[in-house]
């Protein structure tokens, strides 16, 4: 019996048609970093990938056609993708890490050992602290500073210890009665606490310079650095001051912090929010021993402000459920904070504490969590309802009688006159109806884009007229109070004053309207302003193409399309042969034959032997 293979490419093909969050999911993806979750029909995970923009790297699983095999199975099987945005790549690196220790999806494979990212170690509680580099995080009373990426950057930074603060790195106890120190001291690396070189006092000193250093004070290290590089090029030691010129080069690099992993090793829920029209969304962000490990997003209908008892409500409903973590981190306290405090800590076993961070890490995280929040809002929010608010804006600002439902925009495309043509683009609830799309070459070649403007329109919406079509319930013209003369005139020619009319000049997005000669100015952010740029672009773009598709024919219309029995495709293959007409006058039988074949060779041969005959 015959066994049927799969077609991965169908396979896609039929989860983009029948999995109702993946096909809108793609179509509205964010141009930021962070992290992607594939899961499967079941809801099972089947892969956690990291990207350095999501749209792309996202998109590119449905795009390519040479994939190899195992990520042709993975395609096959994705149902559903979740997100996680993050301020950075290597923040996303660090998720990435974290999450797939967590989970071990089945497709990670690079990521499953249990190696971490390295952190530098001050053993702070010691007399005589060292530092030294680790991968395992403690709670014995150290510091710990990192995580570095790559690792090699933990370990050029606990060399610049060593350099720069002369803090030990070696296990031996300190009594300051060994014989002889170790050949650091005679390198300047080390002041020797373990032959009492230096006091007990003196070396916290160092210590806490050297803790100053390594938390981001990074200026005092660049004086010193600088300082460093010109008293060894003055000595003439220039490998040195290569070294410390190298080194100012990039300590800035050396010392990013990252969010995704925390030095603090208290368990941790970070909770940010996003509302939109009556809709909010809650972001959970879930740190377990300094790494975050998973994510929660949940819905909550009617709600206008994210506020205390929201948030109180939320708490109890996530806890129920999942132990409680030792603190929780939110933009707001919750309502009766003592009180709710008292029962996680009577469902844990510890103590909880409430925090609404001010500054630093656990500030960085909240908007880490609230921006979450607010792009998962948006994913999930019917598109419909999304650009019905868009849209009532729009009504309100510009003053109109009806919800502009149906949108439609025209734009004037030429080049110095010539191949001039219009576009005229649909918008239906603030999406692209591309099937009402229309384009029109204007019937004389000019360039006056007023009169251009006033033909399209006038073109446009006669027909309608005529055929008894539904018209739109707002018209944009591209350009400024020209051009939107020039359609009123065109509309009040054929008795449609009744239509709502605004243009939109490009240069600094100013809307104009019938009657008025000050125009409006809708605020950059403004969604509003939004949608009339999309629509605007749009249009530019639709006539942009069929300009160029019109001069690319023109363009092809060539001395050799005159000869006869040779059309535009012979044409194009003479040209992409021999570069141009002239050569084709030179080119052999032989030649002419390999490049178009003997039949339309010995029309050319024909049409060389009387070119006085040929028009030019």
């Amino acid at each position: 019996m015959a066994i049927a293979k799969l077609d991965p490419v169908a396979a896609v093909r039929t989860n983009l048609e029948k999995s109702p969050f993946l096909k809108r999911k793609l179509g509205d993806l964010p141009l930021r970093p962070g992290c992607y979750l594939y899961r499967d029909e079941g809801g099972n995970l089947l892969y956690v990938g990291k990207a350095k923009v999501l749209r792309n790297r996202v998109k590119s699983y449905f795009q390519q056609k040479r994939l190899d095999a195992k990520t042709r199975r993975l395609v096959a099987r994705i149902w559903d993708v979740e997100l996680i945005v993050c301020e950075t790549e290597l923040e996303a690196l660090v998720l990435e890490n974290n999450l797939i220790k967590e989970h071990f999806p089945p497709f990670n494979i690079l990521l499953r050992d249990d190696k971490s990212y390295p952190y530098v170690k001050l053993t702070w509680k010691e007399a005589f602290p060292k530092a030294y580099v680790t991968r395992k995080l403690r709670k014995d009373g150290s510091l710990y500073f990192g995580p570095f990426f790559p690792a090699s950057t933990a370990y050029r930074t606990a060399e610049l210890v060593y350099r720069f603060f002369q803090i030990r790195d070696c296990d031996i106890d300190i009594d300051g009665k060994r014989g002889r120190a170790c050949m650091k001291y005679q390198l300047h690396r080390c002041t020797a606490p373990c032959i009492a070189a230096v006091s007990q006092e003196a070396y916290r000193e160092q210590a806490r310079e050297a803790r100053l250093f390594l938390e981001g004070k990074r200026e005092e290290l660049k004086a010193r650095l600088e300082a460093a590089m010109w008293t060894a090029a003055e000595a003439a030691a220039f490998e040195q001051a290569a070294q410390h010129r190298d080194a100012l080069q990039q300590v800035d690099a050396w010392f990013t912090r990252q969010k995704a992993a925390s030095s603090d090793l208290d368990d941790t829920d970070v909770y940010g929010s996003a509302v939109l029209d009556g809709r909010a969304c809650v972001h959970r962000l879930v740190l377990r021993e300094g790494r975050m490990i998973g994510r929660q997003e949940y819905l909550l209908d009617d709600v206008e402000i994210f506020d205390g008892e929201v948030l109180a409500q939320v708490i109890q409903r996530v806890y129920t459920a999942d132990p409680a973590p030792a603190r929780i981190l939110a933009e707001v306290a919750p309502e009766e904070a003592a009180l709710l405090a008292d029962w996680l800590s009577g469902l844990r076993g510890t103590k909880v504490r409430f925090h609404v961070p001010q500054k630093g890490e656990k500030v960085e995280l909240l908007a880490m969590a609230q921006e979450n929040a607010r792009l998962a809002l948006e994913r999930k929010f019917e598109p419909a309802r999304l650009n019905e608010a868009v849209l009532e804006g729009l009504q309100a600002f510009l003053g109109l009688s009806h919800l502009p439902r149906r949108l439609e925009c025209f734009d004037i495309s030429h080049g110095q006159g010539r191949e001039v043509v219009a576009s005229c683009v649909v918008f239906s609830d603030g999406v692209p109806d591309k099937a009402r799309y229309r384009r029109f070459k204007m019937t004389n070649e000019q360039n006056d884009d007023f009169a251009n403007m006033q033909e399209a329109v006038t073109r446009r919406y006669k027909r309608m007229r005529d055929e008894g079509q539904e018209f739109p319930n707002l018209v944009i013209i591209d350009g400024g109070l020209g051009q939107l003369h020039a359609a009123e005139t065109a509309l009040g020619e054929l008795g449609l004053e009744q239509l709502e009319l605004a243009s939109l000049a490009k240069k600094e997005e100013l809307v104009f309207r019938p009657g008025s000669s000050e125009p409006l100015k809708i605020p950059k952010s403004s969604p509003v302003l939004q949608l009339l740029q999309r629509i605007r672009d749009e249009a530019h773009r639709f006539a942009v193409t069929y300009h160029r598709t019109l001069r690319a024919k023109r363009t092809l219309q060539t001395e050799l399309t005159q000869i006869p029995g040779v059309g535009p495709a012979t044409a194009r293959k003479l040209l992409q042969g021999f570069g141009s007409a002239a050569m084709v006058r030179e080119a052999s039988e032989a030649d002419l034959t390999g490049a178009v074949g003997a039949a339309a060779a010995r029309k050319v041969l024909a049409w060389r032997q009387a070119p006085t005959e040929q028009p030019r």
